[in-house]
């Protein structure tokens, strides 16, 4: 009688296959993670905008998204140096000067990311993004605001672009990396 399975020497030569094989894929597998990843950063930037543009409106007063403090505190606040890869915190800005003061509400905190990501904004949208109560983003001084913000990440063929219009309303675009002299 034929005894039907594996020996032991069968199995872990098999095995031992399968570890060369994912060995191999692994590189492979860690750039597309990286890939989506950033990709995820991007649409959550632009989500914490739509919400900064919808709660300006609802509110029917100025909200902020700004550069966040890595040094924390006493409370989320805004940066006076650094770039957007710190992370953001929008708030309902009472005294239109887009900076956190300690009795203004936080609708949401974004955490530092990665440190393969690096997030930076034009000239126009350096520190800080702000709507009014018709849900136009504007300066503190009342002019228009538009901009673009540009995720980009180590080793990626490709950069992502939030682009804020004049009247606020950001867009995500994926643009070849040559197209970025700023990553």
């Amino acid at each position: 009688m034929r005894n039907l399975g594996f020996t032991l020497l069968e199995a872990l030569m098999v095995l031992a296959l399968l570890a060369v094989l994912l060995t191999l894929a692994a590189p492979s597998l860690q750039g597309l993670r990286q890939k989506h990843q950033m990709q995820s950063q991007a649409e959550q930037l632009q989500s914490s905008l739509m919400l900064a543009r919808t709660e300006a409106l609802r509110r029917q007063q100025r909200v902020t998204l700004c550069v966040r403090d890595s040094a924390g505190g006493a409370g989320p606040t805004c940066a006076t140096a650094g770039t957007w890869g710190q992370g953001w915190v929008a708030f309902v800005d009472g005294n239109d000067n887009a900076r956190r003061e300690a009795t203004e509400s936080v609708l949401q905190v974004q955490q530092v990311l990665p440190a393969w990501m690096t997030l930076q904004g034009n000239a126009t949208v350096d520190r800080y993004i702000s709507y009014g109560p018709q849900g136009r983003s504007q300066s503190i001084t009342g002019a228009f605001q538009a901009g673009t913000l540009t995720l980009c990440g180590t080793g990626q063929a490709h950069v992502w672009r939030v682009v804020i219009n004049a009247v606020g309303k950001p867009r995500l675009e994926k643009a070849d990396r040559m197209d970025q002299a700023n990553c």
